[in-house]
């Protein structure tokens, strides 16, 4: 029985030997995975900056249209002024 099991504890500590020599490649597989993690991170901030930059220029666009249109809003209420007051002079002089 025990001539049996020899056989299978040899190939157990071969396989063990092989991980625990393979360690180099576990340390060259670590120091791949930080250089594209930090490939990923320089890539991740310049895309955020460039969508910030954007995304920046976008809401300057939409606030000047916004002045505009509150500018011509301005206009539009001071004319209604000025046309409701000839109106109202116009009245008083037909009555």
């Amino acid at each position: 029985m025990y001539a049996q099991s020899v056989p299978f504890v040899l190939i157990f500590l071969t396989i063990l030997a092989g991980i625990l020599l393979n360690n180099k490649g576990l340390s060259d597989l670590k120091a791949e995975l930080k250089a594209d993690n930090a490939e990923l991170k320089a890539e991740l901030k310049a895309d955020n900056a460039e969508l910030k930059a954007e995304l920046k220029a976008d809401i300057s666009r939409i606030d000047a249209r916004l002045n505009s249109m509150q500018s011509d809003l301005n206009q539009f209420y001071v004319v209604m002024g000025k046309l409701e007051g000839r109106l109202d002079a116009i009245e008083k002089r037909a009555a």
